[in-house]
C-alpha cells in the first residue's frame, strides 16, 4: 500500500519521538538500580550464602586436615576443591547483578533507537533490507532486555523449593566447622600430650567427627549444584529460548507468496 508524503513524515516523527524516549529517559530508568532493587536484594543474598558457603568450607577443610594421621585428608582436599567451583558461581551472581543495569541501558539506548532509524529508511526507501534489519534488532533487543529479569524469577521459583534446606544447610555447615576447629584443637593438644597411651575413645572422636565432615561435603555439594543450576544454567537456557523466540518470529515472514505462472507466448490460456 502506498503512502502519501503526509502520513510517511507522522509514521517518521513517531517513531522518532519513540527512539528518543527510548534513548533518553527509558534507558535512565532502566539503568537505575531502584529499578531492580528487588532482584538486587535477591543477588545480593545469594551473594552473602555464598561466600558463607564458601568461608564454612575452608574453615572445615583446615579443621579436617588437624585430624590425627590421614582420616580426613580425602574429605579436606574434597572441601578445597569445592571452593574453586563456589568462586564460579559468586562470579556468575555478580555478572547477573551487573547485567540487570546494563542490558537494559545498552538495549534503550543503542538498539531500540537504532531499530527506530531502519524503520523510518524503510518507511520513505520501501526497501526490505531495512525493515529486516529494524525487526531484527526490536526483537533481538527485546529478548537480551528480558533474559536477565526472567532468568531470576525462574532461579527464585526453584530456590524457592529449595529454601528452608538451603538455609538449613549454611547454619549446619558453619556450625560444624565452629564445633570442628573446637575438636580439632583438643584432638591435637591430646594427641601430644598422651601420644603413647591414644585409647579407642579417642579412635571413636575421630571418626566420628570424620563422618561429620562426610555429611558436610554431601549437604555443600546439594547446596553448590542449586546454586550452578540457578546462577549458571538457568540464565544461560533462558538467554538461548529467548534467541530461539526471536528466530523463530523472524522466520515467520521469509516465505513471501509466490508470484502467479506466466504461460508461454503463443498459448491459449482459456479453457
Amino acid at each position: 500500500m502506498m503512502m502519501n508524503v503526509k502520513t510517511k513524515s507522522i509514521i517518521a516523527a513517531v517513531l522518532l519521538v519513540a527512539g528518543l524516549v527510548s534513548a533518553f529517559a527509558i534507558s535512565r530508568w532502566q539503568s537505575s538500580p531502584d529499578t531492580h532493587a528487588a532482584s538486587i536484594q535477591y543477588l545480593d543474598e545469594k551473594q552473602e550464602t555464598v561466600m558463607k558457603l564458601t568461608a564454612a568450607s575452608t574453615a572445615a577443610s583446615v579443621a579436617v586436615s588437624a585430624l590425627p594421621g590421614d582420616t580426613g585428608d580425602a574429605v579436606s582436599q574434597k572441601l578445597m576443591d569445592l571452593n574453586s567451583k563456589f568462586l564460579i558461581v559468586l562470579c556468575a551472581v555478580m555478572l547477573e547483578k551487573y547485567l540487570l543495569t546494563i542490558t537494559g541501558y545498552a538495549v534503550f539506548r543503542f538498539i531500540i533507537p537504532a531499530a527506530c532509524v531502519f524503520f523510518i529508511a524503510y518507511v520513505f526507501c520501501r526497501i526490505e533490507f531495512l525493515k529486516k534489519v529494524a525487526s531484527k534488532l526490536l526483537l533481538f533487543g527485546i529478548a537480551i532486555w528480558l533474559a536477565v529479569p526472567f532468568g531470576i524469577t525462574i532461579s527464585r521459583m526453584i530456590e524457592g523449593t529449595y529454601d528452608t534446606s538451603l538455609t538449613q544447610t549454611v547454619e549446619n555447615v558453619q556450625s560444624a566447622a565452629d564445633n570442628a576447629e573446637e575438636s580439632s584443637e583438643g584432638s591435637d593438644a591430646q594427641n601430644k600430650s598422651l601420644w603413647s597411651s591414644i585409647t579407642s575413645a579417642v579412635k571413636d572422636t575421630v571418626s566420628n567427627a570424620a563422618e561429620k565432615f562426610e555429611t558436610m561435603l554431601s549437604d555443600l555439594m546439594e547446596a553448590l549444584a542449586v546454586m550452578i543450576v540457578t546462577s549458571c544454567i538457568i540464565p544461560i537456557l533462558v538467554l538461548m529460548f529467548m534467541l530461539w523466540i526471536v528466530k523463530v518470529l523472524l522466520a515467520l515472514d521469509i516465505n513471501l507468496p509466490s508470484l502467479p505462472l506466466r504461460h508461454p507466448a503463443g498459448t491459449d490460456d482459456t479453457n
